[in-house]
């Protein structure tokens, strides 16, 4: 009931203000595009409203999408986000015309669609975020949305009932969904650090705790890995202060103690040599092996989204993922696609460096460390995502989006910097 009355007062609010506060309208759309309301409480919430044939955030995108256009598409001034923005941009064009060069499928259109839908929510975001606080709102409803499933995750576990591990997660499988934690508990880790209120410090402490724990017992090697990845990048990025030594220091021993003997022995198999790697672990390099050799074949377009499996039975006589989503993006694609792909999270991270390190004076102390955020939370996601083929995940795309915004606060800010100083030069 809880998750009933929750999913249709937010549904409804958005579609009642989406239309006159557009940023109202995206932000739920966010939260339920993180949460996945009608998975999380399944047992009570159809997947489409009342039954028809909408779902929860596509009645939220309608009047979003209208009211943004009244208001007349936000502000486009992106600064030196524009070439991520451009990349992200023509990776979804050229997936498409791999796509319809090779073999279209319904499969491959879904993915197709999806990236597109994604690409107009993280338009809108940009568009509509001019403070600091407007971006706050974006963190949170990513903080809360992976938080409270990871919190519902946890308590099924502790009652005796893996869910992750015997169902997934609104059609993610337990390596798939890792990912999203290892990226959620980066976001809430770091806010942890920056908030100042008591009750939202230790919220936010608390779901990070929460989704650390999801990744180990969801047995993910690959997340686990992503997990050591973003504590590495954190120590080296953080200020070495007392306290954020303290705090470091308290979460990576409470993260050690969640970690069982048997979530330690699986980590350590994927270090093991050829001779004794299990089979999951060597599937995996062989799976690697032949994306290279389409990509020496086909380098223009691949074998088209989502056709992977397909072509491996055929070809390989093996009928699985490439699970890595860089080797799977540039056999499905081709690789321009993959350069595309990679290049729009590189480039944000390399333009977020001068932040995060303060060789660059950032104009709100806060966007600093929120810099630091997205980098160690981007750095986990490129390192995970070697291990596992993910589609469009919409938390990782929504955190680059982060870095996006601090890179248009910060031209914003230039911007009025130097109109003042003609200002006062008058």
């Amino acid at each position: 009931m809880k998750g009933y009355i929750f999913v249709h007062l937010l549904t409804f609010l958005g579609m009642s203000l989406s239309l006159f506060y557009p940023f109202v309208g995206i932000i739920i759309y966010i939260l339920f595009g993180v949460m996945h309301p009608h998975a999380l409480w399944y047992y009570s919430i159809p997947p489409t409203l009342f039954g028809s044939q909408f779902g929860y955030s596509e009645v939220i995108a309608y009047p979003t999408i209208v009211g943004w256009m009244m208001n007349h598409c936000g502000n486009w001034d992106f600064g030196k986000g524009l070439l991520p923005l451009g990349l992200i941009f023509l990776y979804v064009v050229w997936i498409t015309i791999s796509l319809a060069a090779t073999h279209w499928t319904p499969a491959g259109e879904v993915i197709i669609l999806m990236n597109i839908r994604l690409l107009l929510a993280m338009l809108i975001v940009i568009t509509l975020c001019n403070t600091t606080r407007q971006m706050k709102w974006v963190l949170w409803a990513l903080i809360f949305g992976s938080g409270f499933v990871a919190y519902e995750l946890n308590i099924s576990y502790w009652q005796g009932f893996d869910r992750l591990q015997l169902l997934g997660y609104a059609g993610m499988d337990n390596n798939f969904f890792a990912v999203t934690m290892v990226v959620g508990a980066s976001l809430a880790f770091f806010e942890g650090m920056n908030q100042k209120n008591p009750v939202l410090k230790a919220i936010a402490f608390f779901l990070a705790l929460l989704q650390i724990h999801v990744v180990l017992f969801s047995m993910s090697r690959g997340g686990m890995l992503g997990l050591c990845v973003v504590g590495f990048v954190t120590f080296l990025l953080l200020p070495k202060t007392m306290e954020n030594l303290f705090m470091f220091f308290i979460i990576a021993v409470l993260g050690l103690q969640l970690a069982g003997p048997s979530v330690r022995e699986r980590f350590m198999t994927s270090f093991a040599d050829e001779a004794e790697r299990d089979a999951s672990a060597q599937g995996r390099v062989d799976a690697w092996l032949r994306c290279l050799k389409v990509m020496q074949d086909k380098p223009l377009v691949g074998v088209g989204v989502k056709n992977w499996t397909t072509y491996s039975r055929t070809h390989f006589g093996v009928y699985l993922e490439a699970h890595s989503t860089w080797m799977q993006t540039g056999a499905d694609s081709g690789i321009p696609a993959l350069v595309l792909q990679l290049g729009f999270f590189l480039v944000i991270l390399k333009r977020l460096l001068p932040y995060a390190r303060g060789s660059i004076e950032v104009a709100d102390p806060q966007l600093k460390i929120y810099a630091q955020m997205v980098i160690v939370a981007l750095s986990g996601y490129c390192v995970t995502a070697q291990f596992v083929s993910l589609y469009t995940m919409e938390i990782t795309y929504y955190t680059a989006t982060l870095g996006l915004i601090i890179i248009k606060l910060e031209h914003m800010y230039q911007i009025k910097k130097k109109e003042e100083q003609i200002f006062q030069e008058i």
